[in-house]
């Protein structure tokens, strides 16, 4: 794949010195999990030249507030200082650190992907294993199936060893198996690879191994439900009547006393404009992080 602009610019200007970083061998792992095509020293330097930028804007913000803001009259609390004067190492180490932490942020969602599609792919492969076909083959046809998600990348990628590289079959289903981030993956290919090298029938065991997650496919589908559940009942108790309990108890309390209306208005816009809104994410973040691919 190749560079952006500004990551050939990054590349240019700081690959040399990336090169030797100590980074070098988390982030190539990373980025393999992740499926970027970057080399390593190149996305070292992306993530610095991030860092730097950062770092210019929180210098530039400081010299803002403290130069402009002066020259037009406008005063702010001098409390401030105790966050502005930080600014530029704290948005310089905030970009390079967001910037590193992309590869394995995309990394655990093709895991997530992996695990949720593996079970139907492995059907497909014990399809295609039945036909009589190679494993290369197999994964070849595989890797021509979109619908499998990161699975078909991955089989691609296998694919390609094989054919363009011209790799063996076990050497590329091992190196599959260093670089993916599924452990379930991991586990299947370290299985078939024994299965090969052992003259064991690689049909039955895409059989055995495809049954297999889709029993676990199903229990994790089970508990999901038991969970949203529970969810559920939470999400009545707190968001739907904890809201309107405690609105109905500040508009007795506000009559009740003279005097507090102010504050009364106050709580009750806090929970319809604050808390509600909040508690819906929360809820809705929650369900969405957590839910399985049916």
């Amino acid at each position: 794949m190749a560079l952006t602009r500004y990551q050939n610019l990054c590349y240019r200007l700081l690959g040399r010195r990336a090169s030797r970083s100590s980074q070098i061998a988390y982030i190539k792992r990373a980025i393999e999990r992740a499926y970027i095509e970057v080399r390593p020293e190149a996305y070292i330097a992306y993530a610095w030249m991030n860092g730097l930028i950062g770092a210019a804007a929180g210098v530039a913000f400081l010299l803002v507030y403290l130069l402009v803001f002066p020259s037009i009259g406008l005063e702010l609390p001098p409390k401030l200082l105790i966050i502005i004067v930080p600014a530029p190492i704290l948005m310089g180490a905030m970009a390079y650190l967001v910037t590193m932490m992309i590869p394995e942020s995309r990394a655990n969602s093709r895991k997530k992907d992996i695990d949720n599609k593996l079970p139907y792919a492995l059907n497909f492969l014990a399809a295609m294993a039945s036909a009589g076909v190679t494993p290369a083959v197999a994964f070849k046809s595989l890797a021509e199936q979109p619908i499998y998600g990161e699975v078909q990348k991955e089989a691609a990628w296998i694919y390609r060893d094989i054919s363009i590289f011209n790799i063996d079959i076990i050497t590329a289903l091992r190196n599959a198996a260093n670089r993916t981030p599924s452990i379930k993956f991991q586990e299947f290919l370290q299985g078939a690879i024994t299965t090969v090298t052992s003259g064991g029938y690689l049909k039955t065991y895409f059989f055995t191994k495809a049954e297999e997650y889709m029993r676990e496919n199903r229990r994790m589908q089970k508990e999901f439900l038991d969970t949203l559940g529970v969810l559920a009942e939470s999400y009545v108790t707190v968001v739907v009547a904890a809201p309107l309990f405690l609105i109905v108890m500040i508009s007795v309390m506000s009559m009740v006393s003279t005097g507090s209306m102010g504050s009364s208005t106050l709580i009750m816009y806090m929970v319809a404009f604050v808390m509600l809104p909040l508690a819906h994410l929360g809820f809705a973040v929650v369900i969405s992080s957590m839910s399985p691919e049916v």
